[in-house]
């Protein structure tokens, strides 16, 4: 009988003995997806607080929530179709060891908030 080659774990209630080698860099997948899952949420609230703001905002200047909810739906979803492309993306390389994709992303989600705190100052600034 041959002994394997490398460490082994020892056996446990009958099961196989598990090759031990060094982790991967990261938790396949499940990063990934909490990450997107992540990004979906925080447009999703973005959205929300927008279109709740254009609503409040639509008694006091109809042109003003109109305009500034139509900017929001195409910035969210701008934000949602970069942040799929980017799961796809960050996976793709963390297989094959390259840099990680820009944080373009970023950028768009801070230009929501200072989107929705503009629609905020509308609603304010317009009173009842």
């Amino acid at each position: 009988m041959s002994r394997p080659t490398g460490r082994t774990r020892p056996r446990l209630l009958g099961r196989r003995p598990v090759p031990t080698s060094r982790p991967a860099p990261w938790d396949p997948g499940l990063q990934l997806e909490r990450t997107t899952l992540a990004w979906r949420r925080t447009v999703l609230s973005g959205y929300g607080a927008a279109l709740l703001i254009g609503r409040l905002l639509l008694d006091r200047s109809p042109v003003a929530a109109v305009g500034l909810a139509a900017c929001a739906t195409v910035l969210v979803t701008v934000i949602g179709a970069r942040a799929a492309l980017r799961h796809r993306t960050a996976d793709t390389r963390l297989r094959t060891n390259e840099d990680l994709p820009d944080a373009r992303l970023y950028g768009a989600v801070t230009v929501l908030i200072l989107l929705v705190g503009v629609m905020a100052l509308a609603t304010v600034v317009l009173g009842p």
